[in-house]
């Protein structure tokens, strides 16, 4: 359940939203929407696989208490300070480039650039740069860890869980075909309200995902 929900919270991501828009826009958006997830998707869920297996050995259910509660701490303190330093303006939310109609990445970034200039290969490495494992990504993986001993468990919920992270392109690529206008207005006021708000959005979330993981931290010392 733990781990559903980090999944949830994962699905509507700035630039992920700006891809798939981008990819909508383009001549071709069902070719390279189907390698934009299928690239992301091995990526991601390969890195998840390895990485439940290695935790289940050092910090599965039968791992002593306070080896269990380490990495949530962990997550929790980095969580809460890049919180603390979107909001004190240590550190800057990724820039939208604010001379397209619709907000993204930064021309000059590297996403940006691969974008602008639309193919099969790079909508795939688009896919998994915006899907790299980060701190939701592990969080889920640390409960899907905790929640079972059994190693195809945790592979079966690693596989949902992004199976639901990629729910938004997976929903664009099946209607791609059949309401590409209305399906691209759609795509671009959402992208439009997520990158006008993005700071907040993170801020909020990497907050609550912090507050989160300290306590599951707490309850692991106190089981």
């Amino acid at each position: 359940m733990e781990a559903l929900l980090l999944a949830l919270a994962s699905v509507i991501r700035p630039l992920s939203v700006a891809a798939v828009y981008a990819m909508l826009s383009a001549a071709r958006p069902t070719r390279l929407l189907t390698t934009y997830v299928a690239a992301g998707a091995v990526f991601s869920a390969g890195i998840g696989i390895v990485l439940v297996t290695l935790l289940g050995i050092s910090a599965g259910p039968q791992a002593p208490d306070e080896v269990r509660a380490i990495i949530p701490f962990i997550l929790g303190a980095v969580s809460l300070s890049y919180a603390a330093g979107l909001l004190s303006g240590w550190v800057q939310a990724p820039a939208p480039d604010r001379t397209r109609a619709t907000p993204g990445p930064d021309a000059s970034s590297w996403l940006g650039r691969q974008l602008a200039n639309l193919s099969p290969r790079r909508a795939a490495l688009a896919g998994v740069l915006t899907h790299k494992p980060g701190l939701f990504y592990l969080a889920a993986l640390s409960a899907i860890t905790n929640t079972t001993s059994s190693n195809t468990n945790r592979i079966l919920q690693v596989v949902l869980y992004n199976a639901i992270w990629f729910a938004m392109p997976i929903a664009a690529l099946a209607l791609a075909r059949r309401r590409p206008v209305g399906l691209q207005d759609f795509v671009r006021r959402t992208t439009e309200w997520v990158w006008h708000r993005q700071r907040a959005i993170m801020i909020t979330a990497f907050g609550l995902l912090g507050v989160y993981l300290i306590v599951r931290g707490v309850v692991e010392l106190r089981s």
